[in-house]
C-alpha cells in the first residue's frame, strides 16, 4: 500500500520537474452513499483521484505515461493506474498497472448487485490491475479499423506466500467503423487461486437512435467449472440501463441496473441516483440504491 507521504513526494517531484509544462494534471472527487437490503444497511464510500499524464511524439514514435493516485474515504491511499507506453502509429507496447481491452463492458454501472464476485464468466480474469505481477500488452494497428492486442500477465509478485501460478495470455481482436465496434478474444492461464482458466467472449457496441448500445457474451471454465454470462446495456444522454444473466451450471443470476445523472447547478458536477436488483437460483433477492456525487476539479 502506498503511504500518503510517498504520494505527496511523488506529486511534488512531478511539479518540480523541468518537463512540467508537458505534463497534464486533473483531479476529481467521487462520493457514493449506498443503501443495500438483506441487512446490509447504509454505507458511504468514495475517493479523490489525482491524475498525471504526458505524451511525447518524436522521431516517428511516441512515449506516454500515466499515474492515478487515489485517496479513499476510509483513509487508504493507493494507485489505480501506473503505466508507460511506447511505439508508433502501427503498434505499441504498454507496461505497468492498467486494464486491457474490456470484453464485457457494463455501460453506466454506478451500482450492480452481483455480490462483487459474479457467478458467471465475463472474459476479464486476466484484464489487469493485479498488484505487482508483471503486466504488458502488445497492440498492433492493421489499418481499416482492425486492431490486435496481446495481453500477458506474469506469474509472481513480491508478496510472501502469494500464489506464483497466476499467469495468463489474453489476445483480443477488434474492429471499429462508423457507429460499430466489435471486440472478440479469449484468455488462458491460471488465476490468483491457481485455478486453470480457459474462455472467451465477444462484445458488440453500436449507436442507435442517439443511444450507445452494448451486447456482451462470454463462456469459459475456471477450475473446471463452466460459467457463462450474457449482458446488454444502453446509455442515452445522462441515463443508462443494463441487464446481466450469469450462469454457472444450472444456477442462474438475473441482474438489472439503472442510473441517471443530474447536473449540480452549472458547475460541471453531477449527482447520480442509481438502482440495482438481482435474484438468482442460490441468491436471495438483492436490492441496492446509490446516490453518487462526482465533481471534477
Amino acid at each position: 500500500m502506498i503511504r500518503k507521504s510517498q504520494v505527496a513526494v511523488a506529486i511534488a517531484a512531478l511539479i518540480a520537474a523541468p518537463a512540467f509544462a508537458a505534463v497534464g494534471f486533473d483531479a476529481n472527487v467521487e462520493l457514493d452513499s449506498t443503501y443495500q437490503g438483506n441487512n446490509r444497511g447504509l454505507s458511504q464510500t468514495g475517493r479523490v483521484e489525482l491524475n498525471a499524464y504526458s505524451k511525447t511524439d518524436k522521431g516517428g514514435g511516441f512515449v506516454a505515461g500515466r499515474a492515478s493516485y487515489m485517496a479513499g474515504k476510509g483513509g487508504a491511499t493507493t494507485v489505480d493506474d501506473m503505466w508507460v507506453q511506447f511505439g508508433n502509429a502501427s503498434g505499441d507496447i504498454k507496461l505497468g498497472r492498467f486494464e486491457a481491452a474490456d470484453l464485457f463492458p457494463l455501460g453506466k454501472d454506478v451500482i450492480v448487485e452481483d455480490g462483487g464476485t459474479p457467478s458467471g464468466y465475463r472474459s476479464n480474469v486476466f484484464r489487469g490491475r493485479s498488484g505487482d505481477r508483471f503486466h504488458g500488452a502488445l497492440s498492433l494497428n492493421a489499418g481499416g479499423g482492425v486492431g490486435f492486442e496481446l495481453g500477458i500477465l506474469g506469474n509472481g509478485d513480491n508478496v510472501a506466500g502469494s500464489n506464483k501460478n497466476h499467469i495468463g495470455l489474453r489476445p483480443v481482436v477488434s474492429f471499429a467503423t462508423s457507429g460499430l465496434n466489435i471486440r472478440a478474444g479469449f484468455e488462458t492461464g491460471k488465476d490468483a487461486n491457481g485455478n486453470k482458466v480457459n474462455g472467451g467472449g465477444v462484445t458488440v457496441g453500436t449507436t442507435m437512435a442517439g443511444a450507445g448500445l452494448n451486447v456482451n457474451l462470454s463462456s469459459g471454465k475456471v477450475g473446471g467449472v463452466k460459467g457463462e454470462s450474457f449482458g446488454v446495456n444502453a446509455t442515452f444522454g445522462p441515463a443508462g440501463v443494463g441487464y446481466i444473466l450469469d450462469k454457472t451450471g444450472s444456477n442462474k443470476d438475473n441482474i438489472f441496473y439503472a442510473a441517471y445523472s443530474l447536473p449540480l447547478f452549472e458547475t460541471g458536477a453531477t449527482i447520480t441516483p442509481a438502482v440495482s436488483y438481482a435474484k438468482g437460483t442460490n441468491m436471495d433477492k438483492q436490492i441496492g440504491l446509490r446516490v453518487r456525487v462526482n465533481y471534477a476539479f
